[in-house]
């Protein structure tokens, strides 16, 4: 085997990686995806440099009242938590877009199997370094100089790199056989659209029963019972108050190195089964219906009718045809791939507190009511107005060159989302609303903000879409690819949102403006080093202000889409 062919795939396969994510041909999208890397890596470098030496001090001086053996086992505990979790997301890199190599049959004809494969392993060990070791480091540099022990600012990160190692080994092995399994097996294969909304659903479910907090807690003692948990031993080696084993440390070195062999080997045995084996599947995969229908709005039209879609139908006795036929064709779009809107059910993930609450309980709480009219809100700007050039795909010529006038492209986008979010949105704010103790005036009053707020949401998206596309497809599994939108029309378009819901909240709430204004003048006060007040009339009319203004760019937003479209240029 030549270790040589290995580096090199891997090194060729890191700066992929990093060109995809700061995309040289955009400076700005460079700058920010650089600048946000370094502000996350540098700011978890100086806070875990400067927790860590709070906690060697306190580890130190005895202050903390932990019992060394017991503060050893919760050590090892956390660790292994850590790498169990790790596991889990590189092995679902592995199943999604990781677990193939680009240009495979050029490289499985020049190196073997094995050379393949450990260059891919290697660049995701490079990759979880990237992210890991400089606050790994700060970590450990924090502990020696608090506790006086010069050992964690080496065995931190190399307890790291060490165990970096296993689960790199371990998640790609898990993960290609996994993708094995769903690309490889008929029935699999065929149903994988369902199984993998299917998973997502139980993922869901058990992040708001709680099942995956009480899963974590089960295998919090095996963990740091297993070889696993020595990786503490060795990082925390020598510290004062903590009873780390010396033999667990030297063994964790032993362990891993042997580990890492045998993982290695498994993966190898399949990925030479997977690689060259042929999808289940082959030549019967959904075309992408951006590049399907390749005849633009036209032919959508007439595909509509010709097909007797009483949709389009319906929709023509409201609207003239055109706009029609973009609407149904960007439902079609959805239905044919439909992962490509799962990310509109994102900010779900921040009020699984709330379902828990609602399940231990069995109340639901009076701000949850309020936190769902700016969700749908959310939810009914971005389904299908986020990225409303993009999703045309290779289609967006035809369609810049039939008939159809931006306004028309603009309002079926428009339109194609809010049909489906207003009354969906709409009742589920209702219900919830009716159902909390806010009392039937308020019920009332968030009923009607819905629609409008869905309605505004859609025409400040459409413009932020249209200055932002993104035309390059993302990798959900190897045979499906979806649009997404664009970073910037994500921050910009959900900085509009939660702003506009901050102004509003301050400019109807008496209670919020009186706390916020407190909260503002602490903040201003720690920042400027002086006194700093502010009166809660000030933030009201500062906030009454800014609705205004937020609440007029949608419309601006909305215009600017029509024009852009009427302008565009095909490079």
């Amino acid at each position: 085997m030549n270790a040589g062919h290995s580096l090199r795939l891997a090194r060729i396969d890191v700066r992929r990686m990093v060109r995809k994510r700061t995309d040289p041909d955009s400076w700005a999208t460079s700058i920010v995806s650089v600048g946000l890397f370094a502000l996350l890596t540098l700011g978890l470098t100086a806070g875990g440099g400067y927790g860590g030496r709070a906690l060697g001090r306190a580890l130190a001086s005895g202050s903390l009242d932990f019992a060394p053996t017991a503060t050893a086992e919760a050590a090892r505990g956390f660790v292994g938590v850590m790498w169990a979790i790790a596991v889990v997301v590189f092995a679902v890199r592995a199943v999604g877009q990781r677990g193939t190599l680009t240009n495979a049959d050029g490289v499985l004809t020049v190196v073997p199997t094995v050379e393949a494969y450990l260059g891919l392993v290697a660049s995701e060990f490079v990759y979880l370094l990237i992210w890991t070791l400089l606050p790994a480091a700060g970590a450990g540099v924090g502990l020696a100089l608090g506790t006086g022990t010069p050992w964690p600012a080496a065995g931190v990160p190399l307890a790291l790199v060490l165990g970096g190692a296993t689960v790199a080994t371990a998640a790609y092995a898990l993960g290609l056989g996994i993708r094995h399994v769903v690309t490889r097996f008929p029935f699999v294969a065929r149903h994988k659209n369902g199984l993998i909304a299917l998973v997502f659903v139980v993922y869901m479910a058990a992040i708001v029963s709680g099942s995956l907090n009480q899963a974590v807690g089960a295998i919090f003692e095996p963990m740091a019972a297993s070889p696993v948990g020595w990786f503490a031993d060795l990082g925390l080696l020598g510290l004062p108050n903590v009873a780390a084993d010396a033999t667990r440390a030297g063994a964790a070195v032993a362990a891993s190195v042997g580990f890492a062999a045998v993982t290695l080997a498994a993966g190898t045995w399949v990925a030479r089964r997977h690689w060259f084996a042929d999808p289940a599947l082959a030549g019967e995969d959904d075309p992408d219906p951006a590049e399907s229908d390749t005849s633009g709005a036209a032919s959508a039209t007439a595909a509509a009718t010709a097909d007797d879609d009483w949709l389009a139908r319906r929709l023509e006795a409201v609207v003239d045809r055109p706009t029609a036929a973009l609407a149904v064709l960007a439902w079609r779009r959805a239905a044919r791939a439909p992962l490509k809107l799962m990310y509109a059910a994102y900010p779900l993930f921040f009020g699984t507190g709330a379902f828990v609450e609602i399940l231990q309980t069995g109340e639901i709480p009076v701000y949850l009511p309020y936190a769902l009219l700016v969700f749908v809100a959310w939810a009914g700007g971005v389904v299908f107005t986020l990225n409303p050039l993009g999703d045309q795909g290779s289609v967006l010529a035809t369609t810049m060159l039939s008939e159809v006038t931006g306004r028309a492209f603009v309002f079926a986008h428009v339109l194609a989302g809010l049909i489906v979010a207003v009354p969906v949105g709409t009742v589920l704010v209702g219900v919830v609303a009716a159902l909390s103790p806010v009392g039937a005036g308020k019920t009332a009053i968030l009923v009607g903000l819905s629609p409008v707020a869905m309605v505004v949401a859609a025409g400040l998206s459409v413009g932020i879409g249209t200055a932002f596309p993104r035309f390059e497809a993302t990798n959900v599994t190897r045979s499906m690819e979806a649009v997404v939108p664009s970073p910037w029309a994500f921050v910009l378009f959900s900085a509009h949102v939660v702003l506009a819901a901050v102004a509003a909240v301050f400019v109807g709430l008496e209670g919020a403006r009186e706390l916020g204004a407190t909260l503002i003048g602490a903040i201003a006060s720690l920042v400027l080093s002086s006194e700093v007040s502010l009166a809660p009339s000030a933030l009201f009319t500062v906030s009454a202000v800014a609705l205004v203004v937020l609440l007029l760019l949608p419309a601006l937003s909305y215009r600017y889409a029509v024009r852009t479209f009427d302008r565009y240029e095909l490079a």
